[in-house]
């Protein structure tokens, strides 16, 4: 696969992601806390190369999400986000992720 298309595969597994999510009938709902952390740690387990190419998708989707929960978010899930968006951003910057 060519770099340039990560971007393009993460913008379709997010959407269908969040689609399957909406759709999903669930008997126990799982914590935002227990999504950020699965999300986070996804994150983490890509190659270098892959987030470096995500990132600049990762950056305002995170922003998003922040600016949309700035009034339900806890603190510490606040955190974890704005950590996940310092990483990405910082990918971003240099060109290459952690």
């Amino acid at each position: 696969m060519e770099k340039s298309q990560y971007r393009e595969l993460f913008l379709f597994a997010a959407k269908a992601g969040a689609l399957e999510g909406y759709l999903f009938g669930r008997r126990e709902v799982e914590t935002l806390d227990s999504w950020v952390e699965n999300v986070g740690g996804k994150y983490q387990e890509l190659p270098a190369a892959v987030r470096t190419e995500v990132d600049p998708v990762l950056v305002p989707v995170l922003k998003k999400i922040l600016e949309y929960g700035e009034s339900t978010l806890k603190p510490g899930l606040r955190g974890k986000l704005e950590q996940m968006l310092l990483a990405a951003s910082a990918g971003m910057e240099t060109g290459k992720a952690d």
